[in-house]
């Protein structure tokens, strides 16, 4: 078969286009391999350091002290995974849309009592924000093949500025004798709710 030098210019600039295309479209992948998990890391947001979400906080929210201190006891963070924030701390007032996700331990013998709990963690927010809402009652879903918890939230802070509303999403991934824990906070100047929901479809558990 006798390719043309002309057939040959527009195979090749078939094949840059091809290259280019999956280039530009290509999404980096955030990785904890010692953790088995791992997400498609948003294009353009920044990976946190360790303490940032809690300085923020201090920083940008007026919190009285028992209040920070009923919150950092509750926390029960685990194992931080990564923290990615849309904007810059250094130089954004009150809330930023964040991203966070944890390994914590799993003390139910069960989904439905992995549930419960999570449920009842979720209440306990009521403590600090009386006005703590479900958007979406909780329900079972799953990621990547593993029984989940989803749930909307919001609740109201006083920054800076005003008050202002926070909503945020949580994935609770059940993994035996721990679990993960993905949750997504937007503020009220931000609506990433569909992008948080496609870019939780993304998350893999080894």
């Amino acid at each position: 078969m006798i390719i043309t030098t002309h057939a040959k210019m527009k195979f090749t600039f078939l094949i840059l286009l091809l290259f280019g295309y999956q280039s530009i479209t290509a999404q980096e992948i955030f990785k904890a391999e010692n953790l088995g998990f791992s997400m498609e890391k948003p294009s353009n947001w920044i990976v946190g350091e360790d303490r940032q979400v809690l300085d923020n906080l201090k920083d940008n929210i007026k919190l009285d002290q028992p209040t920070l201190d009923k919150l950092v006891a509750q926390s029960n963070d685990g194992i931080r995974i990564v923290t990615f924030f849309k904007y810059p701390i250094e130089s954004t007032r009150g809330v930023i849309p964040t991203i966070k996700a944890n390994l914590r331990k799993n003390a139910a013998g069960s989904f439905e009592l992995f549930k419960k709990g999570i449920i009842a963690n979720l209440n306990s927010m009521k403590q600090a924000f009386p006005d703590f809402k479900f958007l979406e009652q909780p329900y079972n879903s799953e990621i990547d093949g593993k029984k989940c918890v989803v749930a909307s939230c919001s609740y109201t802070l006083k920054a800076k500025d005003g008050e202002e509303q926070v909503k945020f999403l949580i994935y609770a991934i059940y993994n035996g004798k721990n679990y993960f824990q993905v949750t997504f906070m937007d503020s009220q100047k931000d609506d990433n709710f569909d992008f948080f929901k496609k870019l939780a479809k993304t998350i893999k558990i080894e």
